[in-house]
């Protein structure tokens, strides 16, 4: 095997490491969106939750302060009812009078706003009831996620150190021109600097090769060259 042979044989094991550390890399960069997407869900759903309980307990607020307004001026017409009893003249008779129909009507008014706080405070309790059953449902699922990720999220940074730390290690096997090609391409590309060829296709591409050029990569004797792309093609089976 001459030289040549040798820096494809390297370059296959490069590729493979690049693409493994792509992938790495791509879900690493991925993770925290999705994260960030789990936490605001969660948070929506929390907020909504703790919205809808809030408004409850402002009605039920509104609802004793009302009902403590009903028996104090319930006591109070009671108190000019009796008043009303013992006056003497028909003036004081009808201020009285009128003094109890306000009232009375205020009472009226508060019960009626007391009816309707208490069915709104009913249609609200359902819709945390439903809300709580959502994040029963919900929450534990997209938490459980959220672990996951962040757990991938550490064996990902573990396996790329791994990787890249095997890279470095190949490269210096390599020609130097033939490194510094491979240098050029993947600073140009990102990804890598080497593409393997699939049926004919450039898997950094997917671009189709003329067939007399795939036949001469598919020899790993020569460094050859996507015609579209630019990276290095080399030959190797895949599963």
């Amino acid at each position: 095997m001459n030289k040549t042979e040798d820096d494809i044989q390297y370059l296959i094991q490069i590729v493979n490491k690049d693409q493994e550390i792509h992938e790495k890399k791509k879900f690493l960069e991925n993770a925290p969106v999705r994260i960030r997407e789990i936490n605001k869900k969660v948070k929506a759903m929390m907020d909504e939750l703790e919205e809808s309980q809030s408004f409850v307990e402002k009605l039920d607020k509104e609802r004793r302060h009302l009902e403590r307004e009903i028996s104090a001026q319930s006591a109070k017409i009671d108190q000019k009812k009796i008043e009303q009893r013992n006056v003497k003249t028909n003036k004081e008779f009808r201020a009285l009078s009128t003094e109890i129909d306000y009232l009375s009507k205020l009472v009226d008014k508060e019960e009626e706003r007391v009816l309707v706080i208490l069915e709104e405070m009913e249609v609200k309790k359902k819709e945390i009831n439903a809300i709580t059953e959502r994040i029963k449902s919900e929450k534990d699922v997209l938490l459980g996620e959220k672990r996951v990720l962040e757990d991938g999220m550490k064996r990902k940074e573990e396996d790329l150190k791994i990787l890249e730390d095997e890279k470095v290690r190949i490269l210096p096997h390599i020609s130097e021109n033939v490194r510094r090609l491979y240098d050029r391409i993947l600073v140009k590309k990102g990804d890598s600097g080497v593409a393997n060829l699939v049926h004919d296709i450039c898997q950094g591409c997917y671009s189709r090769v003329p067939p007399q050029k795939a036949h001469e990569i598919r020899k790993n004797s020569q460094i050859l060259r996507c015609e579209v792309c630019g990276r290095i093609l080399v030959y190797f089976s895949v599963d």
